[in-house]
């Protein structure tokens, strides 16, 4: 079975990302194209008022949404998005995880969703949102598994860090800032950055920051940064056969002594000791 990913677009129009990079889109939300999975991505809106605007106006979306999981597609929101399976009615009567500043508004405009505060990830015959982007990847697994195959899921999820190891303890945030650093540290940990640049890209000072990143989730930025590394690097031992140098190097060490040290305070083994363990989990 062939499976191809398209981008689509309302109206078929380029598509503008967080950033202000803009991608052709492959696409727009005409015609009667049937997909196995439909994921609609978090976006940024000014205010809740500028939301509600956006979602009486949806109905074309809305439409589509539901005609797409009337014929047996798996439906997946991120964020702000779940609002528009909301507005669909794909989401009445059961939980869904909900962005904390949105909970209100879900409460108030859907009261027929159950907003579950307790999970980042939430599904409802068939359709699933996430509240979260440090669940992200853990979604798209699901997904995957659902409706391509379980083998692929598991792949995925082992590359992306999403294969169930420690997964019930991973650390995810209510705040929206927190978890947008997360998200930010997640594409750069194995570089050289600055939490400086972090707090400036978000808009708000460094000690402010620190404060609330680490009343959060009970650790620092950096602190969370080197996790980061460390289960990258326990992936590539367990998965691969990349020598312990270069795995080094690519989370981000240039000196493998002192990779070797950080392994060993977060493990309690050695790289070379944890690799040997095979396929066992801790």
């Amino acid at each position: 079975m062939k499976t191809q990913v398209r981008l689509l677009g309302a109206n078929g129009n380029s598509l503008e990302f967080a950033g202000g990079r803009r991608m052709e889109s492959d696409g727009n939300l005409l015609g009667d194209t049937e997909y196995r999975i439909v994921y609609v991505p978090a976006f940024a809106v000014a205010s809740e008022e500028a939301l509600v605007t956006l979602l009486d106006h949806a109905e074309p979306v809305t439409d589509w949404l539901r005609w797409q999981r009337a014929r047996g597609a798996v439906l997946a929101a991120s964020g702000t998005a779940g609002a528009l399976l909301a507005q669909a009615g794909l989401l009445d009567g059961g939980p869904a995880a909900v962005p904390r500043v949105l909970r209100s508004l879900f409460r108030s405009r859907f009261p027929k969703v159950r907003v579950d505060p307790s999970s980042t990830i939430a599904e409802h015959d068939g359709v699933h949102t996430c509240s979260v982007p440090a669940s992200e990847w853990q979604l798209v697994a699901r997904l995957v598994d659902r409706a391509i195959s379980p083998h692929t899921a598991q792949w995925l999820a082992s590359t992306t860090g999403t294969d169930g190891e420690r997964e019930e303890g991973r650390l995810t945030s209510d705040d929206p800032l927190v978890s947008s650093a997360q998200f930010w540290l997640a594409q750069r940990f194995a570089q050289d950055f600055k939490i400086s640049e972090l707090a400036d890209l978000l808009a708000v000072s460094h000690a402010t920051l620190l404060r609330r990143f680490t009343r959060s989730l009970g650790v620092t930025p950096r602190a969370y940064a080197s996790s980061l590394r460390i289960e990258s690097a326990k992936r590539m031992l367990r998965n691969t056969q990349i020598s312990i140098e270069q795995i080094a190097v690519m989370v981000g060490y240039s000196d493998v002594r002192a990779f070797r040290n950080i392994f060993r305070k977060h493990v309690s083994t050695s790289p070379s000791a944890y690799r040997r363990r095979g396929t066992d989990r801790e």
